[in-house]
């Protein structure tokens, strides 16, 4: 019996010793792995890099020894893409041109596949927009309208990126459907775009959207041409009811055209919609609102008051002479407060 606990002891200890083994040629040929793959990044870094820099200035370049494949591609990708973010002009169409001599665009496509990682998707999604490559469009298109918030604005990006004038028209109804946009990043995109290619399509998508859609939508008006905006704000500033939509009419108001729609709010009674009521006309007013103004200096609301006195302070161009005119004349002591805090504020200013 002790000689077969022996024997089995001898046995467990050369299986320990085998395992501790391979553990270690693993360990050792994972090193060598990360370290060639290292070394291939960083041959393929060195080249790529001045090949980019040359390209951004103009510069005439060969096409580099080591090529964009299935491989290493992402690392190609992370390179491009962060000099594409930082230029403009000329400097960006010479590096989305560099991006299909490097035959990038024959991978991507490839990789518009929802089996992929997400990174990788993503990383496809936005290529196929930065080398306007047609031939995505029908699986950006899937994309736009996936569950995947991250999918669907990355194919919304792209889709704007190839053409603008198809895209828009599929893009902006569904800003009302999706929250998780994040609005800067559409903001930026319908300035991209320009009000020339986003004004009727936000036109039209305001039009046909349901009522809990619409204030989205309203909130990038400032995107579209001045008409647009005031044919949106003329249909609900005067019959809406509802404060939050008529809080988001005002925040986008730049045309005297609504300024009869716009005094009307002086007196409604959510006092955050007098706020936005006083701040259009500080900006759209004329010095004969002045008097309207006036009158909300005694609002029992003091972002209402506040509001209301830098109001007046601007239809008088800050002229500090002329405020304290204004203020003298005040008997309710709220009013003479609100208006000497603003002209303390510009004196410091």
């Amino acid at each position: 019996m002790p000689s077969d606990v022996v024997g089995w002891a001898q046995w467990l200890g050369l299986g320990a010793h085998i395992v501790a083994l391979v553990l270690l040629l693993y360990v050792l040929l994972l090193r060598g792995w990360l370290w060639l793959q290292d070394r291939n990044r960083q041959r393929a870094w060195d080249e790529w890099q001045p090949l980019c820099m040359n390209v951004i200035c103009g510069l005439p370049c060969n096409l580099p020894s080591i090529r964009v494949t299935e491989r290493n591609w992402l690392f190609f990708f992370q390179l491009w893409h962060h000099y594409l973010l930082n230029v403009k002009g000329e400097a960006l169409s010479n590096l989305q041109q560099f991006g299909l001599q490097m035959k990038l665009h024959h991978i991507t496509i490839k990789k518009l596949d929802p089996v992929m990682g997400d990174y990788e998707l993503v990383a496809a999604i936005i290529s196929s927009g930065f080398l306007h490559d047609t031939r995505a469009w029908n699986p950006l298109l899937r994309f736009l309208h996936s569950d995947n918030s991250i999918h669907s604005f990355a194919a919304a990006r792209a889709l704007a990126r190839i053409d603008p004038y198809a895209a828009l028209p599929e893009i902006i109804p569904l800003i009302g459907m999706r929250p998780a946009w994040n609005r800067n990043q559409v903001a930026a995109l319908l300035l991209e775009a320009g009000p020339e290619q986003v004004s009727d399509p936000l036109l039209q998508a305001i039009t046909r959207a349901p009522e809990n859609q619409v204030v989205a939508l309203i909130r990038f008006l400032k995107f579209a041409d001045v008409d647009t905006c005031d044919t949106v704000l003329q249909r609900y500033l005067g019959i809406s009811q509802d404060p939050e939509l008529l809080c988001v009419c005002l925040k986008v108001a730049r045309s005297e055209k609504v300024l009869p729609l716009v005094r009307a709010q002086l007196t409604n009674a959510n006092w955050f919609v007098r706020v936005e009521a006083a701040n259009v006309l500080g900006y759209l007013g004329i010095t004969g609102d002045i008097a309207s103004l006036s009158q909300l200096l005694t609002d029992p609301h003091w972002w209402v008051r506040y509001r209301a006195a830098r109001a007046i302070g601007e239809l008088l161009h800050h002229d500090a002479s002329e405020l304290e005119r204004i203020r003298l004349q005040q008997t309710d002591r709220y009013a003479a407060d609100i208006l000497a805090q603003v002209a303390a504020e510009w004196g410091k200013a």
